[in-house]
């Protein structure tokens, strides 16, 4: 059942709750089964990979229709699970109180646990860079994506959504081990997330205009340069973050030992700092609010025209 209460209370289980840690943990259970298929149809390349995304979502799509059943209140568990915005913004934290005691070291580690790339040898400043990024990319597959697919389609759709982003976070990678496995993870990551992107950059912009940032050149960095990110779907977050920020993000970055190349955006006004870190944690709060109370309105909305029961 699609409803606004459901979004709220997932929500607000985040926020008390945030990102537990436990082997039954949905997103767990899909990286189980997705390893499964894996380890059966690598070889297969390309086809292989389709193949183990279709394997996981139907194994999963399987689980969530049973679990479902047991009644509304699972279904908000459910989708709690799919957020992660507060174990997002606890994370970046940590990698800016390690950057402050000019703990480099542990700086390092706790950014190797959010991000894909290699984050051995990084310096303070890259480790900033790193962190944002990965706020700012992240504030799409941990709150926007599942919230407006689970308008869309209910939990079934937002289910896939999740499958598709968990697997892409594991194979989606350009190098060579995965570049063949994970073509159509990629792909399917691409086409799922062209709206959600393009509205967590709307987000972030009403967000900078709320904390006093300047909203306009957020916007304008976004529509500017977000087309230079070698993703089609990250550089719109990223590009609102840089301009509203006033930094530049983008660069090299190394992926399992392969060095990649990626557009820079935004203009850097300023030398990277760890304060940028708690910047861009306070706009992925207040866009993530901004979310919440949209997709809650747009519920009110349908109901009132009698489309949700």
């Amino acid at each position: 059942m699609i409803s606004g209460a459901a979004i709220l209370g997932a929500y607000f289980l985040d926020q008390l709750f945030g990102d537990p840690h436990f082997r039954l943990h949905p997103v767990c259970l899909i990286g189980a089964v997705a390893e499964f298929w894996r380890k059966r149809l690598y070889a297969l390349g390309k086809l292989g990979g389709l193949l183990t995304l279709l394997g996981t979502v139907f194994v999963f799509e399987l689980l969530v229709l049973g679990a479902s059943r047991l009644g509304p209140f699972m279904e908000v568990v459910i989708l709690y699970f799919y957020l992660a915005e507060k174990a997002l913004r606890e994370e970046a934290l940590k990698v800016y109180q390690a950057l402050v005691r000019k703990d480099l070291f542990q700086a390092r580690r706790v950014l190797s646990f959010i991000v894909g790339r290699e984050t051995k040898g990084l310096s303070s400043a890259q480790c900033v860079r790193a962190t944002i990024e990965t706020v700012a990319e992240n504030f799409t597959d941990a709150v926007v994506g599942p919230l407006f697919y689970y308008v869309v389609g209910g939990l079934p759709l937002a289910t896939f959504y999740k499958v598709v982003e968990t697997l892409d976070s594991m194979y989606g990678y350009k190098t060579k081990k995965w570049r063949e496995f994970g073509f159509f993870i990629a792909r399917a990551d691409d086409l799922l997330n062209f709206l959600p992107a393009r509205g967590a950059m709307f987000f972030l912009v009403l967000a900078a205009l709320f904390l006093g940032m300047p909203f306009r050149r957020a916007f304008y960095t976004a529509v500017r340069e977000a087309r230079k990110h070698d993703s089609p779907n990250a550089g719109w977050p990223e590009a609102a973050v840089a301009g509203a920020l006033g930094i530049q993000l983008g660069g090299q970055v190394i992926y399992q030992g392969e060095v990649f190349q990626k557009g820079t955006l935004g203009q850097a006004l300023r030398s990277l700092e760890p304060l940028d870190i708690k910047r861009a944690v306070a706009l992925l709060r207040v866009a993530t609010c901004g979310v919440v109370l949209f997709f809650c309105l747009v519920e009110v909305f349908l109901w009132k025209l009698g489309y949700l029961h």
